[in-house]
């Protein structure tokens, strides 16, 4: 026996490859020999050539590997009190100031604060039929600016918005308790006097399933699922290459292809209700397409606007007519409207928005499983609630306008 082991992994090892050696060779084996020889004793011996099963497919399985988090839940209760103080709204606060002034004490850098926060730019309660909201002053001027310059850019109305499809990731969750939800946005928590009534906050994600979809009057995509895993360690946020080539290469582009050859043919319907009069809205908004990709502010494609990057290079070469959502405003994007979403038994008064109770409970966590799911729920929003979503845009940004900035009903 080789001297300087220690440990029992490497005379495991050595155990089992010394007997799959012999196998294959067609020599008898005599375990218990083998044993001696590592200087393993029968129990070890046998253990070494049964391993446990890897438990990392195992959704009740817990991993407790790793740093432990620098902020602790009460730092994060305490700082989310404050922020949903209404006498913060015109404070400028930087992340390490929030801490400071909740008291927190251990030592954060302003990345880990921001990661556990979210966004200091708003809140909107998570609990149905709560309302409570907050939002910055900064974050105010943002959508005022925002409101304003689609009403300016949307002269026709109505008609102009029909011709919108509002695009971005949706990643969902699955927990033990046969539930699954679509993940809040940054802002979107549960307020301080929900929480103090009881309400349940959802416990942890076992699995994940990442998508991109889009909707629109009259319109509704297939799911797009471009994440093959479904571990809910993966954040599921696609890169720039990665969105120009599986969405706009891979979807956008045959949107494009059909409504040319029907506007070539004559037989876009769209395009025969919609005849303008004179004094047309200005070019970039009017694409010769027949609809506006609107894509999410909120994830990477605000820096997609740079010249420089793949997907602005994209839509540039294939004369895309797109605009970003409002930053920081749930109420004004039709994928997180609540009311779009079917209902999911999980509770009205008092349960969280966008969460559903399963029909059927998860038995193989496995990914096509769970994108079935996920399909399915994607396919129980309603056209016709879509549509009247869309219809109401102008009226919602006049809203904007009248609460000077603030949130409103979605």
């Amino acid at each position: 026996m080789p001297s300087g082991y220690k440990h029992d992994n490497p005379k495991k090892a050595l155990v089992r490859g010394t007997i799959s050696y012999l196998e294959s060779q067609g020599l008898p084996v005599n375990k218990r020999a083998i044993f001696r020889h590592f200087e393993l004793t029968r129990s070890q011996g046998y253990a070494a050539l049964n391993p446990p099963a890897s438990k990392r497919g195992d959704p009740e399985w817990e991993d407790t590997r790793g740093r432990p988090s620098k902020i602790s839940e009460e730092d994060i209760h305490k700082m989310e009190v404050l922020l949903w103080d209404a006498q913060y709204d015109s404070i400028k606060l930087t992340w390490e100031g929030l801490a400071k002034r909740a008291g927190v004490t251990a030592a954060c850098s302003r990345r880990t604060v921001n990661r556990a926060m979210g966004t200091m730019g708003y809140r909107l309660c998570l609990t149905r039929g709560c309302g409570r909201q907050w939002t910055h002053e900064s974050t105010r001027q943002k959508r005022l600016e925002w409101a304003q310059q689609m009403l300016g850019a949307m002269p026709f109305g109505r008609e102009d918005w029909r011709s919108v499809r509002f695009s971005g990731e949706l990643h969902f969750g699955f927990g033990l308790d046969g539930r699954m939800r679509l993940l809040p946005r940054p802002g979107e928590k549960h307020c301080p006097a929900c929480l103090e009534r009881g309400v349940e906050e959802w416990p942890k994600d076992i699995r994940r399933v990442h998508a991109w979809g889009a909707i629109g009057h009259g319109f509704k995509s297939e799911l797009v699922f471009y994440e093959e895993s479904v571990s809910p360690n993966v954040h599921g946020v696609m890169t720039m290459v990665e969105y120009k080539e599986k969405i706009l290469e891979g979807v956008v582009k045959g949107w494009l292809k059909k409504d040319r050859a029907q506007s070539r043919g004559g037989q876009a319907n769209e395009s025969e209700s919609q005849q303008q009069p004179t004094g047309q809205p200005p070019k970039s908004m009017r694409p010769p397409s027949g609809f506006i990709l609107a894509e999410d502010a909120d994830t990477f494609a605000r820096s997609s606007s740079s010249k420089n990057s793949a997907a602005q290079k994209w839509k540039d070469d294939n004369a895309l007519r797109h605009l970003f959502n409002c930053g920081d405003s749930p109420d004004l994007n039709p994928l997180d409207a609540a009311a779009l979403w079917p209902a999911g038994g999980a509770g009205a008064e008092g349960g969280a928005k966008r969460e559903w109770v399963l029909e059927e409970p998860v038995e193989e966590w496995e990914a096509e499983e769970l994108r079935d799911k996920v399909r399915k729920v994607w396919e129980g929003m309603e056209q016709a609630r879509i549509d009247g979503w869309v219809d109401g845009m102008v009226e919602r940004l006049m809203g904007v306008l009248r609460a000077e900035g603030g949130m409103i009903d979605a």
